[in-house]
C-alpha cells in the first residue's frame, strides 16, 4: 500500500513546489515595486506650514485651515509648523487646542515646529543664552499640546568661526536638558551664519553629546556652501530632513537642486524618518507646489531603490 501512495506523495510535493515557485514569480514584481516606496525605505512625508507663507502673511489663508488644506489637497497627514506666523499665540492654549482638534478631524498629526527667536541661543553672553532657552519653553509646550516632539532652533550668530562653536554647544546643551522632560528633540537647521557651513555645524553636533539634539538638513539653505556636501555632513545627526523646493521644469525636476542626488545622500546615510516638504515657489499655488515636490521625491526614491 505504501508503494501505491509514494508516487502520489512525491507528485503532491512537486506540485506544491511548482506552485510556490509560480507564486514567487508572480509576487516578485510587486516586491520590487514595494522596495522603491518611501515606506519601504523607512521614510514619511510631512508638509511645512511655511509653504503657505505668502498667503498667511497677506491674510488670504487662515492657519486653522492648514490641516484640512494639506490633507485634502495632498494626501499627506504629517504637519510641521512655524511660530513666525503665530507669535501672538505663544501662550494661547485655546488656539492650540483648536488647531489640534482641526488636525484630529482630518487625521493629521504634528511632527515639529520651526521656532524663530530674536534672542540668540549661541550668543557670546551667557545670560542671553539662558534667556534664549527660557524663551523656547512656551513653544515646546505648544508643540507638545499639538502632539509633536521637536522644535527647530537657530545657531547663526556672528563671531569667530571656532569660538562661536563653544557658545552654540553650551546653548544647545542647556536647551536639550530643559527639553528632555517635554520629550522634545532640539534640531538645528543650516539657516544662516556659521550654521550654513556643514562642517561647522557637524562639529558642533559631535560635541553637544545630547541624545535629543540633532540636525534638520535643508536642501537649499547653504548660502555659498556646497549643498550636497553640506547635507552629507549633516545626515549623521539628522532627525528630520527639509526638502525645500522653489521651481520645476517641464519634466518635474526641481531647477535649483538635483533631488535625485540629494535623495541618494539621504538614503545612503541610512536615515529613517520624516521628510518635510517646504515649497517656496512664487506665483504657484502652494498645494500644487507641494504635490510636485511629493511626486518628485517618490519618483527619485523609486529610481534609486
Amino acid at each position: 500500500m505504501s508503494k501505491n501512495h509514494t508516487p502520489n506523495l512525491l507528485n503532491r510535493r512537486e506540485t506544491i513546489k511548482q506552485l510556490a515557485v509560480g507564486a514567487g514569480a508572480l509576487a516578485l514584481p510587486q516586491f520590487l515595486q514595494a522596495k522603491g516606496t518611501l515606506a519601504s525605505n523607512g521614510l514619511t512625508l510631512a508638509v511645512q506650514q511655511y509653504s503657505f507663507n505668502r498667503q498667511l502673511r497677506d491674510g488670504t489663508f487662515d492657519i486653522l485651515d492648514f490641516p484640512k488644506t494639506v490633507v485634502e489637497g495632498t494626501g499627506i497627514t504629517a504637519l510641521e509648523y512655524f511660530n513666525g506666523h503665530i507669535l501672538d499665540k505663544v501662550r494661547d492654549t485655546r488656539f492650540f487646542r483648536e488647531l489640534k482638534k482641526r488636525s484630529n478631524d482630518v487625521g493629521a498629526t504634528c511632527t515639529m515646529m520651526l521656532c524663530r527667536s530674536d534672542v540668540a541661543l549661541d550668543s557670546p553672553d551667557s545670560s542671553t543664552r539662558y534667556n534664549a532657552v527660557e524663551g523656547y519653553i512656551p513653544w515646546m509646550e505648544a508643540v507638545r499640546l499639538l502632539g509633536g516632539n521637536a522644535i527647530r532652533v537657530d545657531c547663526r550668530s556672528d563671531g569667530d568661526f571656532e569660538e562661536q562653536k563653544k557658545y552654540a554647544i553650551d546653548g544647545l546643551r542647556q536647551l536639550c536638558d530643559v527639553a528632555a522632560p517635554f520629550g522634545m528633540n532640539i534640531l538645528v537647521e543650516n539657516h544662516g551664519g556659521f550654521s550654513s557651513n556643514g562642517k561647522w555645524l557637524a562639529d558642533v553636533m559631535s560635541k553637544v553629546e545630547k541624545r535629543n539634539c540633532g540636525t534638520l538638513p535643508d536642501f537649499q539653505n547653504f548660502q555659498g556652501y556646497d549643498p550636497y556636501r553640506g547635507v552629507e555632513e549633516l545626515m549623521p545627526y539628522a532627525k528630520i530632513v527639509c526638502a525645500k523646493s522653489k521651481e520645476f521644469d517641464s519634466d518635474g525636476n526641481e531647477t535649483n537642486v538635483d533631488y535625485r542626488r540629494m535623495m541618494k545622500i539621504v538614503l545612503d546615510s541610512g536615515f529613517k524618518g520624516s521628510i518635510g516638504i517646504e515649497f517656496e515657489g512664487h506665483g504657484i499655488d502652494p498645494v500644487k507646489g507641494i504635490l510636485a515636490t511629493k511626486r518628485l521625491i517618490e519618483r527619485v526614491v523609486g529610481e534609486l531603490a
